[in-house]
């Protein structure tokens, strides 16, 4: 790592001390200062697949009381409409809401200015050498049965416009990626780029999430401390190094399509897929399911990516475009910056508007996105371990140890944590040392689900569902002591 890239950063450091806040032990500070992954969250939108799935919609055997749910959430009762500013279909709400929901608190929101991408368009340049470059790789010994669970319910399938999503995703979003220089642009956002300035790169961006882990005094001490300097710098590496893109691909669906897609499934394969066969039954309680409000589900798709960042490119960015104020297109033009596949993952969540009659639609249509999307990243996290956060612990009594996690975060109690100690190793790398495992305390698991608060005005919410909305963290048990300031982090997902 460059001497030069260590001093400004830790020059910059000092600067803008006073603009972020020093690291205390106040609960407060505790869950809200800490060293978090950052996360550019994108939609691929294909309305040739929303149009699909709301003729999809039509050709169902319950199709007159499914479009009757959906001709009630475009013209409801006057107080919904009243509430409601959304315009043109309601499966086109995915996409519109989806810039309005905020990055999860276990992230640094680190989005770029595009949010919604038209994959249609972008999938008609897509060439067939293109297509083979970025052609799915099937998993030795996936087997058959793993293969049923993670496509019931996914598949676009019936239609030889809408099938194709999956097949074409990876080399659309490829193309995307490389068409607008996304790969340079997050650096640039890291670096606070701006062409117009004497000095292109600034700090300011590195040294605010930096300044989780360093206090006042140490940024003042990073002046005249070449130690301190390292560590800073080091900080900074592990924080670029932790950048992911996650590209979604949400879809508007009738829960009975989705249920009778898996019967249907399940019944073409028969025993190979296991449990999943006993789908069929749902059929019939399908229409049950729409008349009672939950008759859509929001399917989340979603591929993550993550920011590739080494010694050698860092070292190579300091020296060749920092030191030298280089600008933007001399950083795209060298080709240094890449964005790494780690894996791809599909969740949902469905639409309840029985419980919400003076909601509209497009805030049920948010929160069930939201939802999706949430539960997209805990797949994602469970599945792929450089894509876990660590979480802070923030207090405890000395049998039990309390964190700000909770259902949004997929917690339930019989999964296990490590609880992990932060070390240095004195140039300021930072690694994590396990002293222990806990598993969530039943009953005592915060809902701090996107939206749960709504949940309160139900008149029929059990005492403690109500409980869990209030509750400000959930609680743990299995290893004692007293562990606050120590983190938390996904062992072993049961």
């Amino acid at each position: 790592m460059n001497k030069l890239f260590i001093t400004c950063t830790a020059l910059a450091a000092v600067v803008c001390a006073p603009l972020a806040n020093a690291r205390t032990q106040a609960t407060d500070s505790l869950v809200q200062n800490y060293m978090r992954s950052s996360l550019y969250t994108i939609i691929f939108n294909s309305d040739t697949m929303n149009k699909y799935y709301e003729e999809e919609t039509k050709k169902g055997e319950n199709a007159d009381a499914l479009m009757s749910v959906a001709k009630s959430f475009a013209n409801t009762d006057k107080k919904k409409a009243a509430n409601d500013t959304s315009t043109g279909s309601i499966f086109e709400m995915p996409a519109a809401v989806f810039p309005s929901i905020a990055i999860p608190n276990q992230f640094n929101d680190h989005n770029l200015a595009w949010r919604v991408v038209n994959f249609d368009s972008i999938k008609a340049t897509v060439t067939d050498a293109e297509l083979a470059q970025f052609a799915p790789k099937k998993k030795k010994g996936a087997g058959m049965a793993k293969f049923g669970k993670s496509m019931a319910g996914m598949s676009t399938q019936g239609d030889e416009n809408n099938d194709q999503y999956d097949k074409y995703a990876p080399a659309v979003i490829n193309k995307f990626f490389a068409s607008n220089n996304i790969a340079p642009r997050l650096i640039a956002k890291w670096y606070d780029y701006d062409g117009n300035a004497e000095k292109h790169w600034g700090l300011g961006t590195i040294t605010e999430r930096g300044n989780y882990n360093f206090s006042a005094e140490d940024l003042a001490k990073a002046a005249t401390d070449m130690n301190m300097q390292t560590k800073i710098a080091n900080t900074t590496f592990n924080m670029i190094n932790n950048t992911f893109v996650m590209a979604v691909n949400l879809r508007f669906r009738s829960y009975q399509a989705v249920v009778a897609e898996a019967s249907a499934m399940a019944n073409a394969v028969g025993s190979q897929f296991g449990g999943i066969g006993k789908l069929a039954a749902m059929g019939a309680s399908a229409a049950a399911s729409a008349a009672a409000g939950d008759g859509y589900t929001v399917q989340a798709v979603s591929n993550l990516y993550r920011l590739k960042w080494n010694d050698d490119i860092n070292d190579t960015f300091g020296e060749k475009y920092l030191k030298t104020n280089a600008t933007l297109d001399d950083l795209i033009n060298a080709g240094i910056c890449e964005l790494e596949f780690v894996g791809t993952e599909k969740a949902s969540s469905n639409i309840r508007q029985s419980l919400f009659s003076d909601k509209p639609i497009s805030s049920l249509v948010e929160r069930a996105t939201a939802r999706a999307i949430d539960e997209a990243i805990i797949k994602l996290q469970n599945n792929h371990e450089e894509f876990r956060t660590v979480l802070p612990i923030i207090g405890g009594d000395g049998e039990k140890i309390y964190a700000a996690i909770g259902t949004k975060e997929g917690l339930n109690e019989k999964d296990e944590y490590e609880i992990l100690e932060a070390n240095e190793d004195g140039k300021g790398n930072i690694t994590y040392k396990s002293v222990g495992t806990v598993k969530a305390v039943k009953g005592k698991i915060m809902n701090n689900a996107y939206g749960a608060e709504d949940d309160l005005s139900d008149p029929n919410i059990k005492d403690e569902d109500k409980e869990a909305i209030n509750r400000t963290y959930s609680e743990f048990k299995g290893k004692k002591g007293d562990f606050t300031g120590y983190f938390l982090r996904l062992k072993k997902k049961k």
